[in-house]
């Protein structure tokens, strides 16, 4: 195992980080987040086994076949049980670990770092026979991509279609007819919400899922994107910003996600209003719409939420509505420009202080003004 003393220090991408073998007394390592398993057979000999086995012949010049085909078959076995298993770093970071647990924290803002349950917030690259791969970091498509998005490392996802809802909400095997009509469910260049459900152990690629009412297609918003060092795991990530009518969605892989307000079902109304503590301390409305969607995939309340979509992308924006929209995108970009962490409270700090001090919308992204805007956030940091 690695010294006990490197339990935190810089490493790039390909360095060694531990290495254990089948008898290591302490049990090896665990892979953690950052890192990859590489196994190595140990049957290279070093210079002083060499050394070794040339003595040996010189010493014992008669050995029989017998004995050699002996000698043969232990080299076989002890190069087999001589495997070993090394943790390399994927990512450039500093290490931590945790017992056994040894991860890498990266170190650029721009990569995003996927765990198991996290909400992504990405876009449809490409369809194949039976998945959808989805790209997590900003394109020229997306709307507010051009915000501090263009640096972010391209890196796609997965979304097979065992991992989607049927329409309706009907619960079989998938089959060919399903695989044939995948771009009803989500075409090139669609934008959707989905939880990260695996992370291959080989490469790190992201398995994704949007079996759950809560999870899917996204339209008739705005999406932008910020570092994904900004996005703190939340207990939620779907808010709404009640006061003001729009619903904001936090994708830990950076993307932002603003649409107006959705229309509750399953009895969302009396759901925990959620947000945080400190949220109801300071006095801001703000109510998770993750308790509007109930996770059984029934079909009544599938069908329901379905025809609230699609009335939904099929409305217009009204004016009003727009302006709220767009001042809380900005309130977001103020946050990314000051390099604040970006959470339902912070977003309505920035937006009250802009309604406060009566900043236009298009006057919030004036150097002086994001300065003026972000103070209590950036005092509270």
């Amino acid at each position: 195992m690695a010294s006990e003393s490197l339990t935190k220090h810089l490493v790039v991408p390909g360095q060694i980080i531990a290495i254990s073998s089948a008898d290591d007394p302490d049990g090896g390592f665990l892979r953690g987040h950052g890192t990859y398993v590489e196994t190595v057979a140990g049957g290279e000999p070093t210079a002083a086994t060499s050394t070794t086995n040339t003595a040996s012949t010189n010493i014992q010049p008669d050995d029989t076949a017998e004995q050699q085909d002996g000698d043969t078959a232990a080299n076989e076995n002890s190069n087999s049980s001589n495997c070993n298993k090394r943790l390399v770093a994927s990512v450039a970071g500093t290490v931590e670990r945790v017992n056994k647990l040894i991860s890498v924290i990266p170190l650029a803002s721009s990569i995003y770092s996927g765990q198991v349950g996290d909400l992504i917030v990405g876009r449809i690259s490409s369809v194949g026979p039976t998945r959808w791969k989805v790209s997590l970091t900003p394109s020229t498509k997306s709307g507010g991509g051009g915000s501090g998005g263009g640096s972010g490392i391209a890196r796609e996802a997965q979304l097979p279609l065992s991992g989607v809802d049927l329409p309706g909400g009907v619960q079989r095997i998938r089959t060919a007819e399903d695989a044939r009509g995948m771009r009803q469910l989500f075409a090139e260049g669609n934008l959707l919400s989905a939880e990260v459900q695996q992370v291959a152990q080989s490469d790190g690629t992201l398995m994704l899922h949007t079996r759950s009412l809560r999870y899917g297609k996204l339209e008739n918003g705005v999406v932008m994107h910020v570092p994904p060092a900004l996005v703190r795991r939340m207990r939620q990530h779907m808010c709404t910003l009640s006061n003001i009518g729009v619903d904001v969605l936090i994708g830990c892989n950076g993307g932002i996600w603003i649409q107006r307000s959705m229309p509750k079902v399953g009895g969302a109304d009396s759901a925990g209003g959620g947000g945080s503590a400190a949220s109801a301390a300071a006095g801001t409305s703000i109510s998770t719409t993750a308790g509007a969607m109930d996770e059984d995939g029934a079909a009544p309340l599938a069908d329901t939420l379905q025809k609230n979509r699609q009335r939904h992308a099929a409305t217009a924006v009204l004016p009003d509505e727009r302006e709220n929209i767009v001042r809380v995108r900005n309130s977001v970009e103020c946050l990314r420009l000051v390099h604040c962490y970006v959470t339902p409270d912070s977003i309505m700090k920035v937006y009250n202080e802009a309604v406060r001090l009566g900043v236009k919308v298009g006057d919030m992204m004036r150097p002086d003004i994001v300065l003026a805007l972000t103070e209590p956030t950036r005092v509270q940091k």
